[in-house]
């Protein structure tokens, strides 16, 4: 009759029924009806008082994961008495006692506007073109709102689209732990890229090749950071326009046509210069070509593959 006492009132109070011939269970974990966390993160001795003879024990249970709190989160008695059983091989060695629900709430913090700038700049910088050198976090007006869990919490920018106003920027950044996303918040920033990009330096009409001379490279504020901006004048020169451009404008991939002033099969005049003698003679084009570049031709009189520098439309000169 006692022991069936005893077993009610353990199962009416607490969990867990200490091993034969013991008198009491070796650890024995409390659980606490309240309690703020230090980190988002869980174990057992945030939420409860442990004792008992049994250090070894007594320091594992401590140490029994309880996944993660966002804000606030109700874990019930029989909750955590499942994760002590999934992992103590022995849980009648454990008396589980104390409130029935434990409210746990999570202590919390703002961030720094310099932690925030930390990854939009990274960010952005893997999504476009532009280096992290190149961009700049300016302002970030919203920082009082944006609350994050203590602890080994980590942020991170989500989605992969540039930001169409650098200036007013929304992006959202996500709050997470161990991969699962535990808040999301919208930062707005004011962002400025600077970064050296090709200018027209002279009007070119529509249609017209560009020369060396038409461009030159500059370091400029970048207005819209989602468009292709040429970076290297050599890259578009005898490239054709597709639209007029003027003096100042930041040029555009957009905005040109690939020259092809040699195309593979065609006929093309060859210039062969060895001293002060000029030979002109007629050759087939075997690759296509843009000005300046070299591709390789065959003599039609002599039937002899050589290689040439393209240098005009329908015009290569042999390189020795």
């Amino acid at each position: 009759m006692l022991l069936v006492a005893a077993a009610l009132f353990a199962a009416l109070h607490g969990y867990g029924i200490a091993a034969a011939g013991q008198t009491s269970a070796a650890c024995t974990v409390r659980l606490r009806e309240q309690v703020s966390a230090k980190s988002a993160s869980l174990m057992l001795a945030d939420i409860a008082d442990l004792s008992g003879d049994d250090e070894g024990l007594t320091a594992r249970l401590a140490r029994i994961p309880l996944g993660s709190v966002a804000d606030v989160r109700l874990l019930s008695r029989s909750e955590v008495l499942s994760r002590i059983r999934s992992i103590i091989p022995k849980p009648d060695a454990v008396l589980l006692t104390g409130a029935e629900i434990t409210r746990v709430s999570v202590a919390t913090r703002t961030p720094e506007a310099a932690e925030i700038a930390v990854i939009l700049k990274a960010h952005l910088a893997a999504i476009s073109p532009w280096g992290e050198e190149e961009i700049e976090i300016r302002a970030i007006d919203n920082l009082p709102g944006i609350i994050i869990p203590q602890g080994d919490v980590q942020l991170r920018v989500a989605g992969r689209g540039m930001p169409a106003n650098l200036k007013s920027a929304l992006m959202s950044v996500e709050a997470t732990l161990e991969g699962k996303v535990l808040r999301a918040y919208w930062v707005k920033a004011d962002v400025r890229v600077r970064a050296r990009v090709v200018q027209v330096a002279k009007p070119v009409p529509y249609g017209v090749a560009l020369r060396a001379e038409d461009l030159r490279e500059a370091v400029c504020d970048i207005e819209d950071a989602r468009a292709d901006y040429v970076r290297n004048s050599g890259e578009a020169v005898g490239m054709t326009a597709k639209r007029a451009l003027g003096p100042g404008d930041l040029l555009n991939r957009n905005w040109l046509n690939e020259n092809r002033l040699v195309r593979n099969g065609e006929t093309v005049r060859c210039l062969e210069q060895s001293g002060g003698i000029r030979i002109t003679t007629l050759a087939r084009a075997l690759q296509n070509g843009k000005l300046g570049d070299r591709i390789r031709v065959r003599n039609i009189d002599s039937d002899r593959t050589i290689t040439a520098v393209v240098t005009g439309q329908g015009e290569v000169r042999v390189v020795h």
